[in-house]
């Protein structure tokens, strides 16, 4: 698996400043074009690894980034934790970064933001956009499920181990060998004297919560964003049943869909088939 390097960009919006910390992976081939990743909702860059090491390694710059508040980027005050303030905060870090027109590959909440920008009309930025188990009008159960568990309590963990077990529990990343499922507890974990706490601010709770419950809606967001445009879904996600994928087929007849059959919600993106989906169609879209 490729090794990234481990930088960072300030970003800022209408007085909001923001570190934002990135994984980049190196293109190993001929460069083809830039994928720019972005997680879900409590999680962080490095579970781009896998992906992010397979693209780098057919010829693509991967730039797998912390959101506010995640991993090694800054935090924000409580009320500035939403999806407004995260899509315009990326908006600046890509242009701030030159980067080309991106292949934008955004997990649950890292597609919400994509939709987000492009309804602040920021479509110009994506030359491909893959949804991993997010759409325009995400599950209203799911959504509350999630935000039940999103609380500012918290807790210590005695190990990774420990984690890795409850991991497995909440977190059906489908059927991926161990290696994955300790990469994907491991770093989302920090050490803390009496053992281990998650990577994330906890304040992010206090505007997730109540966003979770409510309807979410980026129609007019998705709209905008005219690029290609791909959905991989976990076969027996929650978030994209039968119904939302029809919803975003309706609004966009032309999307790929590959389902990952043993995930919910998130497939890992660590499995070959998927792998192969997720390249193919970037691949695709950069000679569009």
């Amino acid at each position: 698996m490729s090794q990234p390097q481990f930088q960072k960009i300030t970003a800022t919006t209408d007085g909001l400043s923001c570190d934002i910390a990135y994984a980049r992976f190196d293109a190993q081939a001929e460069k083809k074009g830039t994928v720019v990743a972005v997680h879900g909702l409590t999680r962080q860059k490095r579970d781009f690894d896998f992906i992010a090491s397979h693209l780098a390694e057919t010829g693509y710059d991967v730039y797998a980034m912390d959101t506010p508040g995640r991993g090694d980027s800054g935090h924000l005050t409580p009320d500035m934790y939403h999806l407004d303030a995260y899509a315009a905060l990326f908006a600046d870090a890509l242009q701030k970064l030159t980067l080309p027109p991106v292949h934008w590959l955004g997990t649950s909440m890292g597609g919400l933001i994509a939709m987000t920008m492009g309804a602040q009309g920021q479509a110009h930025l994506f030359q491909s956009l893959t949804l991993v188990d997010i759409t325009h009008k995400p599950n209203a159960a799911a959504c509350a499920r999630i935000a039940d568990y999103v609380v500012e309590a918290s807790p210590v963990l005695e190990s990774v181990a420990q984690y890795l077990a409850i991991l497995k529990q909440n977190l059906p990343l489908g059927a991926v060998p161990e290696n994955v499922w300790h990469h994907y507890a491991l770093h989302q974990l920090r050490k803390v004297d009496g053992g281990y706490m998650f990577h994330f601010d906890p304040k992010i709770a206090h505007l997730a919560g109540p966003a979770l419950r409510s309807p979410i809606d980026i129609t007019t967001g998705l709209q905008n964003i005219t690029c290609p445009l791909a959905l991989v879904a976990g076969g027996l996600s929650d978030f994209c049943t039968a119904a939302e994928i029809q919803t975003l087929q309706q609004l966009k007849p032309a999307v790929k869909i590959h389902i990952c059959p043993d995930a919910g919600h998130i497939p890992a993106l660590a499995d070959a088939p998927t792998q192969d989906f997720i390249t193919g169609f970037i691949d695709a879209a950069a000679q569009a």
